[in-house]
């Protein structure tokens, strides 16, 4: 299935055995039912599909108040660059359109090594208050990029993503006051300093973490804690010279890892495989179509005491860890794991 209805949360799922432009039609729904006075405050890495632009600009003419916050330097600057053109040539007066780019120091150095503003969260007003957190970037087409384009990004429309739609209040408000926070220049500039970024911000079955911050990496806490637990990782990048430590101190604290992993190795570089095979951890690279991609983050962990899922925008590097905006979901509602467990053993059992 490609999603699931769970106690007013949904979680949606992409991937080649799925319906072409599934996340991106679940957006579509979503901005098709604002209605004028409404409000959609979005923060994307990547922003480069059509119809989803086209109808951010068809609901900002109805009267939505449409705010949109984009990584102005990505990996691949121009997939960015050809949208905030169309949207500043259709909609300039009509969408604010923040462009962010954070200019670290060591720039000013000569160190080619500046963060990205990595979080993907998509808020609307109606029909009531909601967010949509997950690992999906709405990106065109292969056959509306250049080769270049697309064997760099990937084809989303058919690549491995989630979103997860989460209506309970006192999260998306939480969600929400992130968002808006962000469009702040000087939250964003001062966000790891921020007491208020810094803190782990809790409601009933749900945590909420954001990076970059000077707290205990979650990732890290969640990985190290001092019990057994099986644990399942779906990773689209893992690399960095920090990793190795991470994971074998993971295996110390009594962790039975399995992963599923990317096969570009950009992403998953070899001598994290050879890692894995040394310390017979199990893992899995899909076979996937031309352009696609096993984009996921999240991770399943049980353990006699608890049973848990954490997803979200972080990436397993060292530029995820340290520098960029991320957001990281936990929550041990048991419908929600089950169908990221599901969605785990589908993905493995087509491999």
């Amino acid at each position: 299935m490609s999603n699931a209805q769970l106690t007013g949360t949904e979680v949606h799922f992409g991937g080649p055995d799925l319906r072409k432009n599934n996340l991106r039609d679940v957006l579509l729904q979503s901005i098709d039912a604002i209605p004028k006075g409404g409000n959609i405050d979005w923060m994307c890495y990547y922003l480069n599909d059509t119809s989803i632009l086209n109808a951010l600009i068809e609901a900002a003419s109805r009267g939505v108040a449409v705010s949109l916050l984009i990584d102005a330097a990505p990996r691949i600057p121009s997939v960015n660059d050809l949208s905030l053109r169309y949207l500043r040539e259709h909609a300039a007066s009509k969408i604010n359109i923040i462009a962010a780019r954070k200019k670290p120091v060591w720039e000013y150095l000569g160190l080619n090594w500046h963060p990205h503003f990595h979080s993907k969260l998509y808020y609307f007003s109606h029909p009531k208050p909601q967010v949509y957190i997950g690992s999906y970037n709405p990106t065109a087409e292969a056959n509306e990029l250049s080769q270049e384009i697309i064997s760099e990004i990937g084809d989303h429309s058919i690549s491995h993503n989630v979103l997860v739609k989460i209506t309970n209040q006192e999260v998306v408000t939480i969600l929400h006051k992130y968002a808006r926070n962000m469009r702040q220049r000087s939250f964003r500039s001062g966000a790891r300093l921020h007491p208020w970024h810094n803190r782990a911000h809790c409601a009933k079955g749900w945590k909420i973490q954001l990076l970059p911050a000077l707290s205990t990496h979650p990732i890290q806490n969640l990985l190290t804690t001092n019990e057994e637990a099986d644990i399942k990782c779906a990773i689209s990048h893992l690399k960095g010279p920090g990793i190795k430590r991470l994971l074998t101190a993971a295996l110390r604290s009594g962790k039975n890892l399995e992963v599923l992993l990317e096969s570009t190795e950009r992403r998953v570089p070899r001598q994290i495989l050879s890692f894995f095979d040394k310390n017979k951890i199990p893992y899995h690279q899909p076979k996937l179509p031309v352009n696609c991609l096993m984009h996921n983050k999240y991770i399943l962990y049980k353990s006699a005491r608890e049973s848990k899922v954490t997803f979200g925008s972080y990436n397993w590097s060292t530029r995820s860890r340290y520098l960029n905006h991320e957001i990281i979901v936990t929550t041990d509602k048991q419908d929600i794991v089950a169908h990221f467990d599901s969605r785990w053993n589908r993905v493995v059992s087509i491999n």
